[in-house]
């Protein structure tokens, strides 16, 4: 039975998947859906961000990420996204769950300047080139039909305060692509963490950071 708070929430199509102590994200039941990617990025980022930062969450889709975080840190935090369904499902996620530290801008990302400064980012990107076959599901979230991880790392660069730091998911495939962008783009990537079926990593990346690095092997 449907809990009787969730109810006003929740449209056709859609229902509120637990994230634990009473906490909801609100989804689709078909269509579009976050993956363990997503939910492993939050509990990686979440070791090292306090309630005083400042988060933006690019891409944000749902807003998993943002709001996992929002939950687990108490820090101030922004979702950036170009869908906007997707973002509007967030803004009723984090209002289900009683959050004033989450902030919804349904914005094409590659958009935002740098008056406002953060503290960290965060980004789950699309793993695909363009031209590589879109998937018929999300393909924005797919594909990098609306934005690129050249777009990603540059909009890192310009909303980071210095030593501010970037959590990414990506590819293997692909991250050689994504450590000389966050060279070029005067980010030092200072941990990487390969998930253990081989498939996809996760970094940190500082902005203007010390060259040390650390690579591990882990589940998140």
């Amino acid at each position: 039975m449907t809990d009787e708070r969730i109810k006003p929430y929740i449209r056709g199509g859609e229902k509120a998947e637990p994230l634990g102590d009473g906490y909801y994200i609100i989804q689709k039941t078909d269509g579009y859906r976050f993956g363990a990617d997503a939910v492993a990025l939050a509990h990686f980022a979440g070791t090292e961000i306090s309630d005083k930062d400042d988060v933006l969450d690019l891409c944000s889709g749902c807003g998993i990420i943002g709001i996992m975080l929002a939950i687990s840190t108490g820090a101030q935090v922004t979702c950036a996204e170009i869908d906007y369904e997707l973002a509007e499902m967030s803004v009723r996620s984090a209002s289900l769950n009683g959050l004033n530290n989450v902030t919804v801008h349904n914005i094409d990302a590659r958009l935002l300047g740098g008056e406002q400064k953060y503290d960290v980012v965060v980004c789950n990107p699309p793993y695909y080139k363009a031209t590589s076959k879109p998937s018929i599901v999300a393909p924005q979230a797919n594909s990098e039909i609306s934005i690129t991880l050249s777009d990603v790392i540059s909009i890192a660069k310009r909303v980071l305060n210095q030593n501010g730091a970037l959590y990414m998911t990506h590819v293997t495939s692909r991250l050689d692509e994504v450590m000389c962008a966050c060279r070029d783009n005067g980010f030092t990537v200072k941990k990487v963490v390969i998930n253990p079926n081989g498939k996809t990593f996760m970094l940190r990346a500082v902005r203007g950071g010390k060259p040390y690095m650390t690579l591990e092997i882990k589940e998140y």
